[in-house]
C-alpha cells in the first residue's frame, strides 16, 4: 500500500535558539505585503517614524545639522537617541562619528555629505570650523510598525532586514497584525527564509544588519 508522505510545516518561532527574557526580543507590528509569510520569513520595515535633533550646549562650531525632509527614519532604524559626535576636525570640513541607541558604531559622517544608516542628515560647514567633541544628538521615537518580506530591489526601507516573522501570517488579501522578532536574539540562519533569487553577499549583508540589532545568527 503506498503512503502519501507528511510533510511538517513551519511552527511558530521555529528558527528560535533563544531569545531575551520576558519576551523583549519580541514586539507586535503590522504585516503586510500580499503574500503569505512564514515563520523564520526575514523582513523589512517600511518607513516612517519621527526624529528630531538637538545641539550639544558649548559646541564651537556654528554649521548646520539637517534631518532629511524626505526620510529621515530609515527602515532599520531604533528607537531612542543617536549620537553625532566630532571626532576629527579640519578647516571647512570634519568628521562625526554616529553611535546608535546601544552606544554602537554606525560609521562616520563627513562634513557637506549626507550619512544614511538607520538616519538620514547632512551636516553643513558653518562660518566658525568644528572642534571635536562638539556633538549633535538625534532622538527617534513613533517607529513604522509595517513590516513587509525584506525586498532588496525597494527604496522604502523594506530593502533593510529589520526583523524576522515569528509565525506563519497569510496576508494575501489583507494586512494582519502580528508578532515579529526584532532584537536580542540567536537565530537558526539555516532556517531563515530570504527574498528568492539572494545572493550570498546580499544575505551575508542583511545578517549583518540584523546582527546590529541584536539578532544574532548561528
Amino acid at each position: 500500500m503506498t503512503q502519501t508522505p507528511l510533510v511538517e510545516g513551519r511552527h511558530d518561532g521555529g528558527f528560535l535558539v533563544s531569545e531575551a527574557r520576558g519576551h523583549r526580543a519580541r514586539d507586535r507590528g503590522t504585516l503586510s505585503g500580499g503574500v503569505l509569510i512564514q515563520a523564520g520569513t526575514v523582513l523589512g520595515r517600511k518607513l516612517g517614524g519621527t526624529a528630531a535633533f538637538t545641539a550639544k550646549a558649548g559646541n564651537t562650531g556654528n554649521g548646520v545639522f539637517t534631518l532629511d525632509a524626505t526620510a529621515p527614519v530609515q527602515g532599520n532604524a531604533q528607537p531612542g537617541t543617536y549620537v553625532v559626535r566630532c571626532t576629527a576636525a579640519a578647516a571647512n570640513a570634519g568628521t562625526f562619528r554616529v553611535f546608535d541607541p546601544k552606544g554602537d558604531v554606525l560609521g562616520d559622517a563627513v562634513v557637506g555629505q549626507a550619512f544614511s544608516d538607520q538616519i538620514k542628515f547632512l551636516i553643513a560647514d558653518g562660518a566658525t570650523d568644528f572642534a571635536v567633541g562638539d556633538e549633535f544628538d538625534v532622538t527617534v521615537s513613533a517607529l513604522s510598525k509595517v513590516f513587509v518580506p525584506l525586498s532588496l530591489t525597494a527604496t522604502d526601507g523594506s530593502q533593510v532586514a529589520a526583523g524576522i516573522s515569528f509565525a506563519n501570517v497569510d496576508v494575501t488579501l489583507a494586512d494582519a497584525p502580528n508578532t515579529v522578532v526584532t532584537r536580542d536574539c540567536e537565530v537558526n540562519a539555516s532556517e531563515l527564509f530570504w527574498p528568492t533569487g539572494a545572493t550570498l553577499a546580499q544575505i551575508a549583508t542583511a545578517l549583518a544588519q540584523l546582527a546590529g540589532l541584536g539578532i544574532v545568527p548561528r
